[in-house]
């Protein structure tokens, strides 16, 4: 193996390392905060249960206020709290790139599938099929698997066009050195070039096909409080009102998860132009189509981990323990493949 290829892989195993450890140790710093998150998501329910109450009670435009505005705030603390989507998106930024706009795009179509997968699930299950909520909140548990396995598959996807944009990279540079030609990448006048829009393939900004892949592995895994708020709105017979409410939840998700991604936009664009003022343009290009390759493994990874961790424990809800009182009172007692 030539000595430039085993510096190549040892950096790529590195970043791998370097990015495994980063979220340990961000997840081991935010712990304490993470369960305070929870306890404040469940004061949020409470207070979600209570205003869908009195808006039934006595409908104006005060209760309507309250409703929405908790819901806003509801979704605010949700996003801060923790969860595989934002390691997810942070991770992808960092590692492939990305615009502003594009990173904007995301963070809010994550969210909105949220709210929309919520609603479709009470409305096939509960409205459909009858299902109480508590049946219904069992079925988070597949839906989240199957959100799991889409973040693998994502993993995959962005490891196998790394290889092949490192393949061609080294093709050409070595087609290059053979004519005795030298090409250099040429800035052009647009200051953002090396700010977040400089990416291993140029046309990256515009695969929707990774755009999409990442989307529906961050967001088919619903709110849970929405999933909960939307029975409770159910059982008072003021489902649109829910809905409203859940959609209202999706943009206090949007501004957190958007903040998150605009701040990891920023920070590769930072690293790009130091390294644009050390490195050569052609190593630039190469460390970061490593820099993809090990984003994408650490995405992969990530996803295996918690499809077994899926599979072996099924995913519960820290708010399971506080449902629609008909839920919690009249659940069955048969085994359902969807919990319950």
């Amino acid at each position: 193996m030539p000595l430039a290829l085993k510096r190549l892989v040892w950096l790529a195993g590195g970043l791998l390392l370097a990015l495994l450890a980063w979220q340990w140790m961000v997840q081991e710093a935010l712990q304490d905060l993470s369960l305070q998150l929870v306890v404040w998501q469940r004061d949020f329910h409470r207070a979600l249960t209570l205003a869908i109450t009195g808006l039934s009670g006595t409908p104006s435009p005060a209760t309507w206020a309250t409703l929405l505005g908790i819901s806003f705030g509801y979704g605010v603390f949700h996003a801060a709290g923790p969860g595989h989507g934002k390691a997810v998106l942070t991770t992808y930024l960092l590692s492939q790139g990305g615009a502003r706009r594009r990173a904007l795009a995301l963070s809010c179509a994550a969210s909105l599938l949220q709210a929309l997968v919520a609603i479709g699930l009470v409305v096939g299950l509960v409205h459909g099929l009858g299902w109480l909520t508590r049946q219904a909140m069992g079925s988070v548990a597949w839906v989240e698997l199957a959100s799991f396995i889409m973040v693998t598959l994502l993993g995959a996807w962005l490891c196998w066009r790394a290889i092949r944009q490192l393949r061609d990279r080294t093709a050409v540079a070595e087609v290059a050195a053979g004519e005795g030609l030298h090409r250099p990448h040429v800035h052009d006048a647009d200051p953002a070039c090396c700010g977040g829009h400089h990416h291993v393939d140029p046309q990256q900004a515009g695969d929707w096909r990774t755009a999409l892949i990442t989307v529906v592995a961050i967001g088919i895994r619903p709110c849970s409080g929405g999933v909960l708020l939307l029975g409770a709105a159910t059982l008072l017979d003021h489902f649109m009102v829910g809905v409203a409410a859940v959609l209202v939840m999706a943009l206090g998700t949007a501004l957190t998860v958007s903040a998150l991604a605009l701040a990891s936009v920023f920070a590769r664009g930072w690293a790009e132009q130091r390294l644009a003022a050390r490195v050569t343009d052609h190593r630039i290009g190469r460390l970061l189509g490593w820099t993809a390759l090990a984003g994408g493994l650490a995405i992969m990874v990530l996803g295996v981990s918690l499809t077994v961790t899926g599979v072996g424990q099924p995913a519960s809800s820290p708010l399971l323990g506080e449902p629609p009182p008909r839920s919690a009172t009249a659940a069955p007692t048969r085994v359902s493949p969807f919990g319950g």
